[in-house]
């Protein structure tokens, strides 16, 4: 009998006493190779000394993101004719940009939300309501950051270390 007399279940102890002891040794190596791959896999992707277990690899997805382009007014208001959106207003604030408008789609609204993502912001409120004619009234809040700063967070945007996730409401309303 061999020094190795592994506990295995009824079903698998005949199968591995019919091997001989050459396969019983290339399967124990086969299964050692696997489990250190295994455990080399999850060290690898653990943080390095004191860095945070949050900050060790920024998710691929956002090493992708596009580059925040700063608030301009006229920027916002000549992208929105391109994409036929009609802005009336445009509010800058230390919280983003609301817009207020005019939109004869929300495809072209789509299209214009599309527009402010490849530049850095994205709408996470918007109100679109049919107005008695074709058009649909338009109003929209725009953040440059995926996170906003908690109740604790400090004046400097992204200070404290509390965030709260976006409230993304969205609300479409048809009057008549």
């Amino acid at each position: 009998m061999s020094r190795f007399a592994p506990r295995l279940p009824a079903r698998l102890a005949p199968l591995w006493t019919a091997r001989s002891g050459r396969e019983k040794g290339l399967l124990v190596l086969a299964l050692v190779g696997v489990l250190a791959y295994a455990g080399h896999a999850t060290l690898s992707s653990l943080p390095a000394g004191g860095e945070p277990f949050a900050a060790a690899r920024p998710a691929p997805n956002l090493q992708r993101l596009p580059p925040i382009t700063p608030v301009d007014a006229a920027t916002w208001r000549s992208a929105a004719v391109e994409q036929g959106l009609a802005l009336t207003r445009i509010e800058v604030t230390a919280r983003g940009v609301t817009t207020h408008g005019e939109a004869p789609s929300p495809e072209a609204f789509s299209d214009f939300a599309r527009w402010a993502a490849q530049h850095g912001w994205w709408a996470v409120a918007w109100q679109l309501e049919r107005r008695e004619g074709q058009s649909l009234a338009l109003v929209a809040h725009w953040r440059s950051q995926l996170e906003r700063p908690g109740p604790e967070a400090g004046s400097e945007p992204g200070a404290g270390s509390g965030s709260a996730p976006l409230d993304t409401t969205v609300t479409a309303m048809e009057s008549r």
